[in-house]
């Protein structure tokens, strides 16, 4: 039956329902099996006595394989508790997932053979586990080899049911997938989309991708560029006051983020096998805090202080609600050079340079590149990668061309207009021109168009490689450009495919912009769930 010929959602949804009814039947109602996860804590002592069995997944699209599953853990007890994960933590990219939780939790309460299921609040299925201590937690046959778990989830879920007094076992079904009947028949991709994916099938797909990641974690990185305090104050809009024209906000809560090189810093440090961080900053108590609890434990960090200076800070006002923008109130300064000696700072960044295979320069425009400093950038060793940004602080004023060497640069599509004061061009033509320009460098670069995707030129070679983006619901577009920045400066560092550039950055961007800030970074974990998700 070929999903593809029905025309929304309920009618696949449906279709699907009728596939079960010969195997296993539906229940009359499900709504006694739905429960909480507080719930799910005493199920063991309700049911004392008995063996519980427990499944977890996403279920996205139940089909065949899921059935056979849940047949096969049936047999390990009397109970089967089903949990899966809630949207919020479906990290296959867009799209994903194509049913919401409430769907899917109804849709597995009405197979006869689960007797309880409950939506997970958490990312992984560790918490589930701890809470219903079953006496088996089955997994699919795909998850036997433990080495094939990228994400080492699996790990985690033998440790969470070892420590409850169960036991993990693994079915011997046959295996299926949720995401390859949702590329299949559902359509989730465009045609420019689908262009991309059959090209990077064609040079090996998951298993060079695979290849490359790990070329990725034998990498050094050192990370150089400022570090931004981002300051979230979520309100909630009230009316406009009735004495001036302005909007009223009732305050909610104040959250602070480790945005610009930190978040790049923190992104870089799940790929790579080390990250050192160079940075200067003020003296600020809330800025100590913030490079405490905010940035990962696994960061080198060089923080150099610079007294009287502000460390860079963006307070952004905020709807909750939807996230929206209301206000931002920026507290910079670009001149501390200009008032203190770089000379020791120079020293410090050439050795910190030359002890990594790679060097990111994340260029804020708040000061830090600037006179000594942007001179000692010059003499900089091994691979270079390049970001330049402008922004409201700083503009017309933060060209990536006032930098001599690099090997790589990130820049998006306004930034490139503003360097070569060209409004019209078109973005194609635009970079081009940014190649040819580069090329005595020996750099490549890439453009980002923002929703559009981005283009990527290689090192010498005039041919671009275009990719669309790959997401759908933008929740906070803020750091997509740097967590682009940093995955595809070390695609180029490693020589991977040129079309896996665009591609794999986009992906990894697009799974920044279900972030709101900088409150957390992308993961390898998720990274590699989303491009799995693309490519089945």
């Amino acid at each position: 039956m070929a999903l593809a010929y029905y025309p929304n959602r309920l009618a696949q949804y449906t279709c699907f329902a009728r596939l079960f009814q010969k195997r296993g039947s539906l229940a009359q109602s499900t709504q006694s099996k739905l429960t909480n996860f507080e719930n799910l804590k005493a199920l063991k002592q309700n049911h004392m006595g008995s063996q519980l069995v427990h499944c977890h997944g996403v279920f996205d699209v139940l089909h065949a394989g899921h059935l056979a599953y849940f047949e096969s853990a049936k047999k390990y007890g009397d109970i089967l508790i089903v949990t899966l994960t809630t949207d919020e933590f479906v990290n296959k990219g867009a799209g994903r997932p194509y049913f919401n939780s409430s769907v899917r939790a109804n849709m597995l309460a009405a197979l006869e053979i689960i007797d309880y299921v409950a939506i997970s609040p958490f990312p992984t299925a560790v918490q589930v586990i701890e809470a219903i201590q079953p006496h088996f937690y089955v997994k699919g046959p795909d998850y036997q080899d433990k080495s094939k778990d990228h994400t080492g989830g699996i790990h985690d879920e033998e440790k969470a049911v070892n420590h409850g007094g169960g036991r993990l076992v693994f079915t011997q079904d046959a295996v299926f997938s949720s995401s390859t009947l949702i590329n299949q028949f559902f359509q989730p991709w465009n045609e420019r989309q689908e262009r991309v994916i059959r090209a990077v099938q064609e040079i090996g797909g998951l298993e060079t991708i695979d290849q490359i990641l790990g070329q990725i974690g034998r990498q050094k990185v050192c990370v150089m560029g400022e570090p931004i305090v981002d300051t979230y104050v979520f309100c909630e809009p009230e009316s406009i006051s009735s004495k001036s024209p302005s909007i009223s906000a009732r305050f909610l809560y104040e959250e602070n983020y480790a945005g610009g090189s930190l978040a790049i810093a923190n992104h870089l440090c799940d790929l790579t096998e080390e990250v050192t961080l160079t940075v200067t900053r003020g003296t600020e108590n809330y800025v100590t805090d913030l490079l405490k609890n905010k940035l990962d434990s696994r960061i080198h960090l060089i923080a150099k202080e610079i007294p009287q200076t502000q460390t860079p800070r963006k307070t952004r006002y905020i709807s909750r609600e939807k996230a929206q923008r209301m206000f931002e109130l920026t507290h910079l300064g670009a001149d501390q050079w200009y008032h203190h000696s770089a000379t020791e700072f120079c020293q410090l960044i050439k050795k910190v340079n030359a002890a990594h295979d790679v060097t990111i320069l994340a260029d804020f425009g708040h000061g830090l590149f600037e006179r000594e400093v942007l001179e000692a950038t010059s003499d900089f060793q091994g691979f270079i990668g390049l970001n330049v940004q402008t922004n409201s602080s700083n503009f017309g004023f933060n060209p990536f061309s006032k930098f001599k060497k690099f090997n790589y640069l990130s820049v998006d599509t306004r930034e490139v207009r503003v360097a070569y004061h060209d409004r019209f061009t078109e973005p194609l033509d635009l970079v081009k021109r940014l190649s040819r320009e580069i090329s005595p460098f020996q750099g490549a670069c890439s453009m980002t168009l923002g929703s559009d995707g981005s283009y990527y030129f290689p090192s010498q070679n005039y041919q671009d490689f275009y990719s669309p983006a790959f997401t759908d619901v933008v929740i906070d577009a803020t750091g997509a450009g740097d967590a682009y920045f940093a995955i595809t400066s070390l695609l180029v560092k490693v020589n991977c495919p040129s079309i896996l550039v665009p591609f794999l950055g986009n992906i990894y961007a697009g799974l920044k912009t279900k972030i709101i800030g900088n409150k957390a970074a992308v993961t390898k974990s998720q990274f590699i769930k989303a491009i799995t998700a693309v490519l089945k």
